[in-house]
């Protein structure tokens, strides 16, 4: 006993300071194993939408991807600030684990009957986070001014999901819309107390230079969607009987999935994005809409594959098309964040280019009826239309270099 009091400090240690980065750290197993719960919850968020693509389906969807997302970026920004490797951190994003787990028992019908579960199941997230923070102004002095607003915001909407779960719908949701806005205007309240206050700036500037172990989290965000996509097609397929025609399908489905994953990873992924509170902001709020279209994109693939004997559903033909217009100009304008190596600017800006003309090419397929084989291998091309430019541009690069 008297061992274990004398090494507590060392196994329960205090949150690490912001102005404390560790040098080459990389994202740890710990976690990797906290993004893979919310591969869970995203699973169940795009199959439920997937089977009911509908106006209204799409709204309960994107609101309910926000508060997931909303989640995920806190745990993660607090681990990549204020983490360590010693127990304390490790109990902590266990307990966000368990909140994070039974949000996803109640996921599928959150906008309905398990409303109150995932009601419940957020409060407890949310209330997790206002510990953290708390911690965080108790043991760094320099920290407190930003630490205070968390709190006191992670609180009140701590509070307001538990007294949603006593109201009636639609109120509730209501309620849960006003903790979403409170939430996405967090980060302006540090923006407000760094004004007049040097400390809190002197924060905001260690924190809005990205470390490289953010952008690799982030970049493993974007797999696990990626990841949903691949499930869609296979869901999809896996219940119908096998054809030519069925795997030809599937197969287009899954070059749409790595069309996406090489314009986002040749383009983005890796690269630190500039200094300043700006870029900082403009490169992961850009995340969201460019996660919630290759998520999208999975369900329309699901619907498409599902119904492949049958003209393309107008609901998923539009889904389609809009999500990976939204996919390219969100990594289009991703691209305008991030630091660019003076020798590539040129890839990268015919990239980008390429990437809006894709935008309003895929866009136009909407309004077209066509075989789905046929509207699978234009999206695809379109697609991967960027990878082509900026392979052609980095070859002519080389080639003015010898």
């Amino acid at each position: 006993m008297r061992l274990l009091i004398k090494n507590f400090r060392y196994w329960w240690q205090v949150p690490r300071k912001a102005g404390e980065p560790l040098e080459h750290r990389q994202v740890s197993f710990l976690e990797l194993f906290y993004d893979l719960v919310y591969v869970v919850i995203i699973a169940q968020l795009s199959h439920t939408f997937s089977h009911d693509i509908t106006w209204e389906s799409f709204r309960n969807f994107s609101f309910l991807f926000i508060l997931v997302w909303w989640s995920w970026i806190n745990g993660t920004l607090y681990h990549d600030i204020h983490g360590n490797n010693d127990v304390r951190t490790r109990v902590f994003t266990f307990a966000q684990m368990f909140s994070v787990v039974l949000m996803a028992i109640f996921a599928h019908n959150a906008v309905g009957d398990g409303s109150k579960g995932f009601a419940f199941s957020y409060a407890v997230f949310q209330f997790i986070m206002t510990i953290l923070w708390w911690r965080t102004g108790v043991h760094e002095e320099e920290h407190r001014p930003l630490s205070i607003p968390y709190v006191f915001f992670f609180l009140v909407n701590t509070i307001l999901f538990v007294v949603s779960v006593f109201i009636e719908e639609p109120i509730r949701y209501y309620i849960w819309l006003i903790a979403l806005v409170i939430s996405l205007i967090l980060p302006l309240s540090s923006l407000i107390v760094s004004k007049k206050n040097p400390v809190a700036k002197a924060q905001i500037d260690i924190i809005t230079d990205i470390s490289p172990s953010l952008v690799e989290r982030f970049g493993l965000f974007t797999i696990i969607v990626l990841g949903e996509v691949v499930v869609g097609v296979v869901s999809g397929a896996s219940h119908l009987k096998t054809t030519n025609s069925l795997i030809i399908t599937a197969l287009l489905g899954t070059l749409i999935a790595i069309g996406i994953w090489w314009v986002y990873f040749d383009f983005v992924s890796h690269r630190i994005p500039k200094y300043g509170i700006k870029f900082y902001s403009l490169w992961y709020y850009l995340h969201l809409p460019m996660t919630i279209g290759i998520t999208t994109t999975g369900a329309a693939l699901v619907n498409i594959i599902e119904h492949i004997n049958e003209p393309i559903q107008h609901n998923a033909h539009w889904l389609l098309t809009i999500s990976l217009s939204v996919i390219l100009i969100c990594i289009s304008f991703i691209i305008k964040t991030i630091r660019q190596e003076e020798d590539r600017k040129p890839m990268y800006k015919g990239g980008s280019i390429s990437m809006f003309f894709s935008a309003l090419a895929l866009f136009g397929l909407g309004f077209i009826q066509m075989n789905s084989k046929v509207f699978l291998v234009l999206s695809s091309i379109f697609l991967l239309l960027p990878v082509f430019v900026g392979f052609i541009v980095w070859l002519k690069l080389i080639e003015q270099q010898k």
